[in-house]
């Protein structure tokens, strides 16, 4: 896959973050924030994806109840009001 440079400017702070991870994995600054971005772009479009199943939900009228849902939380354990 080509792949083409971008710049972008951190703080201090980050970049000494940035080193301690990199140093600690054994990889490149660069290494990381490619696996980061990467990270980030899947989950972004995986949480994009729920919210529109999610909103098909709604539209088709598959919901519950608050009622509904906390007896589901007690049948788990929990104690709700």
């Amino acid at each position: 896959m080509q792949t083409t440079s971008i710049s972008a400017r951190f703080d201090a702070e980050t970049l000494a973050r940035l080193d301690e991870i990199a140093k600690g994995l054994g990889k490149s600054r660069t290494a990381v924030i490619k696996d980061a971005v990467a990270n980030y772009l899947d989950y972004d479009f995986w949480f994009r994806e729920q919210v529109a199943k999610g909103l098909t939900d709604l539209d088709a009228g598959k919901t519950v109840t608050h009622e509904q849902m906390k007896n589901t939380v007690r049948e788990l354990g929990y104690h709700v009001d």
